[in-house]
């Protein structure tokens, strides 16, 4: 199945009637529900939906898991006031753990947003990777909505407090969950880490920020597209080997989306990592241009002052532009040396220096030793 596919999805027959709830409950149009909320909603609506159907499937399931609508239905009808049932079903929404959302043999699970089922604020234990089908979807934090295009990738980190609130016909919403302990094989260890990205992806996922997440635009991107798919129908089907399938076709479509978008990708707004989006241009230019650019060839480029330029790179690399001039050179310079592939007078005018004499002193400085020591010392045994 393509997931393109998903994108005229009509409303399923479950569907339907969360929207006809929805419709009724005029208190909740436009608000998020907190967790003990959206326990008490779904209480009152199974309630109602069971008192109406009697010949109710006992299978219908909520858009979580073990949840069933008759069980609901029957404990609300039963006893009221058994507050005490109701909070051990939801016990889950708070915090959501991999354990109950990710099947035990899987390392990844996928979902696609039930249309009108009320939003809830909600942390995961996990990575979540949402993608969207349709140009109606947004992902709330406590400070800051994420609106989404067909194609959007919004990868959102653990402990997270967030809410994707779906109440459109034509809201189209597919997400991801992924163990953490996969995801720092499949993401982190794709990263590039010469590229200035890979630092603020890291800064804006691992360093506890109240909104962290990171943001693609892959628009109609086919090849992504494609791949999610593959990923998708490995899931559906029940066949030998689908989980180490899943988790090779999502270092592959990782890859894909680092390759085509890592230097354009959007960060958080908010918080003390407060990302502009021009700035993954600012620091791409300095990336591809850092063996001959200058402040102000950058600040130029980009109509900043010098000091607004300077500002965001301090800022952001805790390193003023000369320094940050400097890694960049010194990290290419040790890279090509382990390479061996270039004389040290190529490799020496390739970063950026004028005279072989400027780049000896400029590296021995920064590595506490001559490019012919580092070359010794760096050296790899070829095996028989």
């Amino acid at each position: 199945m393509d997931i393109t596919e998903l994108e005229q999805l009509p409303l399923d027959r479950f569907e339907f009637q969360l929207k006809k709830y929805y419709t009724m409950r005029k208190d909740i149009h436009g608000k998020i529900l907190t967790p003990e909320e959206l326990a008490q909603y779904i209480r009152w609506m199974a309630k109602t939906y069971f008192t109406q159907t009697k010949n109710l499937n006992s299978n219908t399931d909520l858009p979580y898991p073990d949840i069933k609508l008759t069980e609901i239905g029957i404990r609300a009808l039963a006893d009221p006031g058994d507050e005490k049932a109701i909070n051990s079903i939801f016990s889950n929404f708070r915090q959501q753990n991999e354990e109950i959302n990710i099947l035990a043999d899987h390392d990844i699970s996928i979902e696609r947003m039930f249309r009108y089922m009320p939003s809830h604020w909600h942390s995961n234990s996990y990575f979540e990777i949402y993608y969207a089908l349709s140009p109606n979807c947004t992902v709330h934090f406590a400070d800051e909505i994420v609106h989404m295009n067909p194609g959007t990738v919004l990868i959102v980190a653990p402990g997270v407090i967030h809410a994707s609130p779906c109440y459109r016909d034509d809201c189209i919403l597919m997400f991801f969950l992924i163990r953490s302990s996969t995801f720092d094989h499949v993401f982190w260890n794709q990263l590039n880490t010469e590229n200035l990205m890979s630092n603020f992806f890291q800064k804006a996922l691992l360093d506890g920020q109240r909104t962290a997440y990171l943001q693609f635009e892959t628009y109609s991107d086919t090849a992504i597209k494609i791949l999610l798919s593959r990923i998708y129908n490995e899931y559906l089907a029940e066949t030998a080997y689908r989980s180490q399938m899943m988790n090779a076709l999502m270092s592959e479509f990782f890859i894909l989306l680092l390759r085509g978008y890592e230097n354009t990708a959007k960060l958080p707004k908010s918080g003390q990592f407060h990302w502009k989006q021009e700035f993954s241009a600012i620091f791409a230019f300095i990336q591809t241009h850092y063996a001959t650019t200058t402040l102000a060839d950058v600040a130029a480029h980009f109509h900043y002052s010098e000091r607004q330029i300077s500002r965001i790179v301090l800022q952001y690399t805790g390193q003023n532009f000369a320094q940050l001039i400097l890694r960049l050179r010194m990290e290419k310079a040790a890279t090509m040396l382990k390479q061996r592939h270039s004389s040290i007078e190529l490799i020496a005018a390739s970063v950026g220096y004028s005279t072989l004499s400027s780049f000896y002193r400029a590296f021995t400085k920064y590595y506490h030793c001559t490019p012919g020591d580092f070359l010794s010392q760096n050296t790899e045994i070829a095996p028989f």
